[in-house]
C-alpha cells in the first residue's frame, strides 16, 4: 500500500476517492486546524498533563518529519483539506515510561468516521516504522480498542492515564 518516492513526496498516492496520506511536513499549513482538533478531542488528558494548545502545536510543528521520529501522516482530499490524521511519538505522557515508540493522535473528522480511513493511516504509520526499523509500537486508548484488536495490536494492561480516563495499553510488533 505505501509508496515511498522520497522524503519530500506523499506517502501514498490518490486512491479512488481522491483520499492521500501524506507527511504533514507538506501541509504544514494544516498545524493550526490539526491541533485545534486534537486538543478538544482530548482536552481533559491534555490539562490533566499540564498541556496547552500551544504545547500541542509544537509538538506537530516537531513532527514534520519524513524520514526520522517523531513524524505525522495526514489524509487530506484531492483539494487538500484535511480528512484525518495519526503520529508516531517518541513518548506518551501519563502512561509506561520507557515504552518507545508511540502511535498517537489518530483522529479522524467526524463526518469521514466509518469509512476506513483509520485503518489507512494506522497501517500507513506502521509501514513507515517498519522502513525506519522500529521492532514494535505502543499505543494507548480510550474508546477504539475492537479497532486496534483488528488490525493486530495486543492488550498489554489497562490503566488509567493522568488519573482522568481510563485506558487499554496496546503494542504490536513490527519485525
Amino acid at each position: 500500500m505505501t509508496q515511498h518516492r522520497g522524503a519530500n513526496t506523499t506517502i501514498s498516492p490518490d486512491n479512488s476517492n481522491g483520499i492521500r496520506i501524506d507527511y504533514l511536513a507538506n501541509h504544514s499549513k494544516l498545524i493550526p486546524e490539526l491541533s485545534t482538533l486534537l486538543y478538544n478531542e482530548w482536552a481533559d488528558l491534555y490539562q490533566a498533563a499540564g498541556l496547552t494548545k500551544q504545547d500541542l502545536t509544537t509538538a506537530l510543528e516537531l513532527r514534520c518529519a519524513t524520514n526520522q521520529l517523531p513524524l505525522t501522516l495526514v489524509a487530506v482530499d484531492v483539494g487538500g483539506q484535511l480528512l484525518g490524521a495519526g503520529s508516531i511519538k517518541l513518548d506518551e505522557p501519563g502512561t509506561k515510561p520507557g515504552l518507545s515508540p508511540w502511535l498517537g493522535g489518530i483522529y479522524i473528522k467526524e463526518q469521514q468516521r466509518g469509512l476506513g480511513l483509520g485503518a489507512l493511516i494506522v497501517t500507513a504509520l506502521e509501514d513507515k516504522a517498519r522502513e525506519l526499523g522500529v521492532s514494535a509500537l505502543y499505543l494507548s486508548a480510550d474508546t477504539a480498542e475492537g479497532f486496534y484488536l483488528r488490525l493486530g495490536w495486543y492488550v498489554m494492561e489497562r490503566l488509567e492515564s493522568h488519573g482522568v480516563r481510563d485506558v487499554v495499553l496496546m503494542s504490536k510488533k513490527l519485525l
